[in-house]
Parts: structure tokens; C-alpha cells; sequence
């Protein structure tokens, strides 16, 4: 089985921390990133408070028009509707993120502090991965590669 923290090196290169005082602007400009697909919203103590994507600062511009510039990451931001700690497998996560539909969640540690942020597409090729090795192993293994 492959936990998180086997993909943890992709999931901290796609990491955004945000205070729950910096504006709409600051997070849209993160998110014009499309490598940077979630905004993850921290209190003074660095713990993660919500999250922000792309689909809440729309929702937020649509529903308060001009009003929005004026709002902070606090005021915008959503809790996570997922968040997985570097031991849990991705199978796990997976099969929460497959029947949400969630793109990508926060990772967090023991302290609720921003490890990364994992993509389904990295947890996709991680267990795609994993299932074509043991794929190879078994077919070595009927065929006696390597077993003498």
C-alpha cells in the first residue's frame, strides 16, 4: 500500500499559504497558477483554517459583484471538504476524493499545519503505478524470472 507521503515531494511543490487577512486579490493571483489548484488558509499559529480554489473566488465575484475586492481570505475561504495526514493510504484518500469529486486536498500534520496539497491526478498514477508493478511481479513470477 502507498501513503501519502510517498507523493509528498509533488504535493509541497503545489503548496499556497495564505493569512486569514490577505485579500481576494492575493488568492486569485495564486490560483492564475495552474500548478497552485487550492489555496490553504492558516491562522496566526500556522494551523489551517480553510482552504480557497478557483470556484469560490468565482462564486464570491458572482454573487458580490464589485463588493468582493473588499473581502479577505477569512471571509471566502471554505473548510475542507477532505484533508489526509501523511500516513493514510491513497487508497483511502482516493475513494474519498473519487466519491466527492474533489480535484485536491490540503495534507495536513499531527498539528493541523499545511504539508502539501495532493492532486487525484497524483494519487491516479501513484495506485496505477503500484497496481502495473505488482502486475510485472506476478507475471515474473509465473513465468520463473529470476526464481531458480
Amino acid at each position: 500500500m502507498i501513503l501519502v507521503k510517498n507523493i509528498l515531494d509533488s504535493a509541497r511543490k503545489r503548496l499556497a499559504v495564505l493569512s486569514r487577512e490577505a485579500s481576494l486579490f492575493d488568492a486569485a493571483q495564486i490560483l492564475a497558477n495552474r500548478d497552485t489548484p487550492l489555496v490553504v488558509v492558516c491562522d496566526s499559529d500556522g494551523i489551517a483554517v480553510g482552504v480557497i480554489s478557483s470556484s469560490h473566488v468565482i462564486k464570491v465575484l458572482a454573487t458580490a459583484g464589485v463588493d468582493a475586492l473588499g473581502f479577505n481570505a477569512g471571509a471566502i475561504m471554505r473548510k475542507p471538504e477532505l484533508s489526509c495526514h501523511v500516513d493514510e493510504t491513497l487508497q483511502q484518500v482516493w475513494a474519498v476524493m473519487n466519491s466527492q469529486t474533489l480535484p485536491c486536498a490540503p495534507i495536513l500534520d499531527d498539528d493541523g499545519r499545511a504539508q502539501g496539497v495532493v492532486h487525484a491526478r497524483d494519487v491516479a498514477i501513484a495506485l496505477l503505478d503500484e497496481v502495473n508493478y505488482e502486475e510485472v511481479l506476478l507475471r515474473d513470477y509465473v513465468m520463473g524470472v529470476g526464481y531458480q
